[in-house]
């Protein structure tokens, strides 16, 4: 049977008052983000994790967090009694003293008394992986956003209580830090056909369904003539129906550059199939847009016959 190894972790909330109580949605929500990066180390580390809470201390607010490890690999046996640190790095890394992050990662090494600079070089190497984690990460921005809404925190303090060590503080300012921020890509597709999987006959903020490049896709319908012609019945939609369309695609990236999710709206429809194998019917919009089109193509040679004719 593996070896169990336990440890106490604490977060110290410090209020902007003398109360000892903390709103219970926020805290519940914070707690969860907290857990789930904990399992998240506890999952890097190769090592099946447990939590469990004590009971809460006063002095702003103390939380206590049990965990209870299994060492199942090889790194967590290095590296499990250090474990809180790991952790404490996490949450304080993108303070303003980045010299707290530095001792935390130098207390690790010390503390695994490895006596061996080949294995204390490999195991750094192996710590460095360890300690930008992008799912990590991620839980803890989610933890400091709720925390940053929450106005009554006015600053935070990780310790490790197993070995009594100091607590690192994260003042308030520097919450932001921890907070990662999307990146958005516009694009836009004035050609675009959308098949109409689900279309919507009513007035309201509803999506529609539809398929765009064999993908499924969600979107809402911002050409406001249209949907008026729609709830007004003057389109039937069928299967196998599609428009011909302007696309607007907005792709949120996270801090990593991974994409979180895409949103779609169409901001104009130039023409309706109705029915399967039908003929497409053109709107205002879209036999504008054929005109231009036909103008676009040919005006090269209409300036060339023109210089001909001088």
């Amino acid at each position: 049977m593996s070896e169990q190894l336990k440890q106490k972790f604490q977060i110290h909330y410090y209020f902007d008052d003398d109360s000892h109580s903390m709103n219970a949605f926020v805290r519940n929500k914070a707690e969860k983000d907290v857990l789930e990066a904990i399992r998240q180390i506890g999952s890097l580390c190769e090592s099946e994790i447990t939590l469990e809470t004590e009971a809460y201390e006063e002095g702003g607010l103390k939380e206590n967090i049990i965990i209870g490890m299994f060492m199942t690999g090889v790194a967590m046996n290095f590296l499990a009694p250090s474990i809180n640190n790991i952790i404490t790095h996490y949450f304080i890394k993108n303070a303003e003293d980045r010299e707290l992050d530095k001792k935390i990662k130098q207390e690790t090494l010390r503390g695994l008394e490895l006596g061996n600079t080949q294995k204390e070089k490999e195991l750094e190497e192996q710590i460095d992986l360890k300690l930008e984690d992008k799912q990590t990460i991620r839980f803890v921005s989610n933890f400091y956003i709720k925390i940053d809404n929450y106005e009554k925190v006015q600053k935070i303090g990780f310790k490790d209580v197993e070995n009594d060590t100091e607590e690192y503080i994260v003042e308030r300012k520097h919450f932001k830090n921890f907070i990662l921020e999307d990146e958005k890509e516009e694009i836009e597709d004035d050609n675009a056909t959308v098949e109409i999987i689900s279309p919507i006959l009513k007035e309201g903020r509803f999506k529609w369904r539809g398929l765009y490049n064999g993908d499924k896709i969600d979107f809402s319908m911002g050409d406001v003539g249209f949907k008026q012609e729609v709830i007004k019945g003057k389109h039937t939609f069928s299967n196998g129906s599609y428009i011909e369309c302007k696309l607007h695609m907005t792709i949120i990236y996270d801090d990593f550059g991974d994409e979180k999710r895409r949103n779609y709206s169409v901001r104009e429809v130039y023409g309706v199939q109705s029915l399967p194998q039908g003929e497409i019917k053109l709107r205002e919009s879209g036999r504008k847009k054929k005109r231009q089109q036909w103008r676009d193509e040919h005006q090269g040679r209409f300036d060339f016959e023109e210089k001909d004719d001088v």
